[in-house]
């Protein structure tokens, strides 16, 4: 057991300095999501790393010694609940343990190294499917990351021309103003750049459009080019930019209400005449199941409905009420490496046969 316990520990050390591989990543995924003490567990880490001012070390660093130290001195070998409640402690052993493993002997021959902690040094925090993660950057912007989003960004905007930083997913922007440094959110070929707003971006790979609903403030979106980049389209508050991944047709609305963009951050979740096909992906995301459509007759169907903290079966079970859908819900089953499958979804008319 305690060998299983380590092994997670150096998981969480890895991800924390940007070095798992692809199936590290997926193991310490699983991880996160058996139960929500070990999401609870790991999100405490990231926050207290971000916190620390030492997010990334410039130098690999030996996470299970690392981590080896933080077991010893902090005396957890036997519960697993006392070290839920020595979380912050066994935190700051981590950041020190870190620190004196990988940080001093690059300081101490920086002075002989090319390299220089001019360079910018960037994380990233990734929102485990089924959850949402908020994220405060070195200038004080707020961004809120809903289910299976990454944000990438530098530790510290000092020296850069822009403040710049990537998104993956969906996330909520409530940006700090300076005239001086314009804040960019890099989202596939698109760049959305500000001084200080609040804005939505839904731009999860899977998805056919990105959108941008601005809240306040202004937006100036460009294209990116082999010579830099292009002016496409200005947003003006209650607007909402479409960009269409295939045809890369651009085009803006007006919107009274909002929430349908950003109520999310609160824990609801809005359809406003939304189709099938917009209500699967995001009921899929937010309780990390795998729904499909089973009837192509559901694809005339939208839905317009807000939902605070029912179960997934209390969403489509109000959702059948409204048309002729019916469900069907297929427990998660243990996989050949003992991980376990997401729960799947099917969709499909009432009179189905």
């Amino acid at each position: 057991m305690e060998s299983e316990i380590n092994q997670v520990y150096s998981l969480i050390a890895k991800s924390l300095s940007n070095q798992l591989d692809e199936k590290q990543a997926k193991e310490l995924e699983d991880w996160k999501l058996a139960n929500d003490e070990n999401l609870k567990e790991y999100n405490d880490f990231v926050a207290i790393w971000i916190k620390s001012g030492s997010m990334k070390m410039p130098t690999l660093v030996n996470e299970q010694n690392a981590f080896s130290n933080i077991l010893k001195e902090t005396g957890i070998h036997s519960s697993r609940k006392r070290w839920i409640n020595l979380a912050v402690q066994v935190a700051a052993v981590l950041i020190l343990s870190i620190i004196f493993s990988g940080v001093y002997p690059f300081l101490r021959n920086d002075r002989n190294n090319s390299l220089t902690f001019n360079q910018p040094i960037y994380q990233e925090v990734k929102a485990a499917f089924g959850t949402q993660a908020k994220v405060e950057l070195a200038d004080g912007t707020t961004v809120y990351l809903n289910s299976g989003s990454k944000l990438r960004f530098p530790e510290t905007f000092s020296n850069q021309e822009l403040r710049k930083v990537s998104l993956d997913g969906e996330g909520y922007f409530a940006v700090t103003k300076n005239p001086k440094q314009s804040f960019v959110v890099e989202v596939n070929n698109l760049n959305i750049k500000v001084l200080g707003t609040t804005f939505n971006v839904d731009a999860y790979h899977e998805n056919e459009d990105i959108k941008v609903a601005l809240i306040e403030g202004s937006i100036l979106l460009e294209g990116k080019t082999e010579d830099g980049s292009e002016e496409l389209l200005n947003l003006s508050p209650n607007q909402v930019a479409t960009l269409n991944r295939t045809d890369h047709s651009l085009s803006k609305t007006g919107v009274t209400n909002m929430s349908k963009y950003t109520d999310w951050i609160n824990g609801k979740i809005v359809f406003v005449n939304d189709p099938i096909e917009t209500v699967v992906i995001k009921l899929g995301k937010w309780y990390n199941v795998d729904i499909t459509i089973a009837d192509k007759k559901l694809s005339n169907y939208s839905f317009t409905a807000t939902f605070i903290d029912e179960s997934l079966e209390q969403i489509l079970d109000v959702l059948s009420l409204t048309s002729s859908m019916t469900y069907k819900i297929e427990s998660s089953v243990k996989q050949a490496d003992n991980s376990m499958s997401k729960r799947k979804v099917i969709l499909k008319s009432k009179n189905l046969n």
